[in-house]
């Protein structure tokens, strides 16, 4: 029996969710295609930052954050995603492949996907207040429903060793030119539709020893009165291989969408994990050699009264889905985005 297909314009919504994913740097490397009841999601080259992220793993975690984005809408609007990671080894770029079929919605469903739109990457200091323990459970758990691994970061050997791996991190970044020019370049916009803007941005505290912020071009909000009471957390998973990377964005999604429900904010932070001295740091010092670190992850209160942070930008729908020819070569439309939305 055959089941029924979505519309386009429901693959539309849940894609439109979708790229509300973090990514480093707001770069958004994704490219959706959609045919039927099947959609791809692909890495677009164009969009890794080669200094940045020179093996591309931050743009795999990116990918996979944006893939758990796309099955959480997907289920709040009535279509439960099969998800076929890495499905053919003759095209790397190909990344999930996902059939939809029809699933009943749940109110955990329409929860999750309600926090999308309200998730930030919020680089701002946080309360000193504690984490729940419950609200830790309920956060480790959404890691490991995904295969990763959560570590709160608790111990003052392993606080230490993490504060050391983030400045160490950073000095070596700001040593290197290209790397500089880089982030340049995707950070400080102001109308751009993709990059940091300087609105999002936290002016970083260069002289502390504090785990929390990139050095952004034209940082705006100054926010260095006080100690930062973010718990901060490593996610980390068994291996590091392409699909334990894009496992690992899966679970930072579950992770971000889950403390966003339980009005925690939260921020990512990978400039640590990009260099093999300071990864290795955070793997044997941090997590004692269990498992592979992919993404620190501050989590906490933002301070009484403390406004939301605006949305950042994303690039059109147009310049990121498009159809994928059907096997008896007919695509489907993608319909046209309403003006005024």
């Amino acid at each position: 029996m055959d089941h029924p297909m979505p519309d386009a314009y429901t693959v539309r919504a849940a894609i439109a969710l979708a790229v509300r994913a973090p990514s480093v740097h707001n770069s958004q490397p994704w490219d959706w295609r959609f045919a039927g009841r099947t959609v791809e999601l692909r890495a677009d080259p164009r969009r890794h930052l080669r200094n940045t992220d020179p093996d591309g793993r931050d743009l795999l975690v990116s990918c996979g954050c944006a893939l758990h984005h796309f099955t959480v809408a997907a289920a709040a609007t009535g279509w439960a995603a099969q998800v076929h990671r890495l499905p053919d080894p003759g095209e790397p770029g190909l990344l999930a492949r996902i059939d939809l079929v029809p699933h009943d919605t749940r109110d955990g469903d329409i929860a999750l996907a309600a926090a999308i739109p309200r998730r930030r990457s919020d680089r701002r200091r946080f309360a000193r207040r504690p984490l729940l323990v419950r609200d830790e459970v309920l956060l480790q758990k959404s890691a490991a429903d995904h295969g990763a691994a959560l570590c709160v970061v608790a111990g003052a050997p392993q606080l230490s060793a993490l504060t050391s791996a983030a400045v160490e991190a950073g000095g070596l970044h700001r040593a290197d030119p290209d790397y500089a020019i880089e982030l340049a370049a995707w950070s400080g916009r102001n109308y751009a539709p993709d990059g940091v803007p300087a609105q999002n941005a936290i002016q970083s505290r260069t002289a502390v020893r504090e785990l929390r912020v990139r050095d952004f071009a034209d940082a705006r909000p100054d926010d260095t009165a006080g100690r930062d009471g973010a718990a901060l957390t490593v996610l980390s998973t068994a291996g590091d291989s392409a699909l334990d990377r894009l496992r690992a964005g899966e679970a930072a999604s579950a992770v971000l969408l889950t403390a966003t429900r339980l009005n925690l904010a939260s921020c990512v932070y990978t400039e640590p994990l990009e260099l093999t001295c300071t990864r290795g740091l955070i793997r044997d010092c941090v997590l004692d050699g269990r498992g592979e670190p992919q993404l620190v992850v501050r989590i906490g209160y933002l301070p009484e009264g403390a406004a939301p942070l605006p949305a950042t930008p994303r690039r059109p729908l147009g310049e990121v889905l498009r159809p994928v020819t059907h096997p008896y070569g007919i695509g489907l439309p993608i319909p046209a985005q309403p003006r005024g939305r």
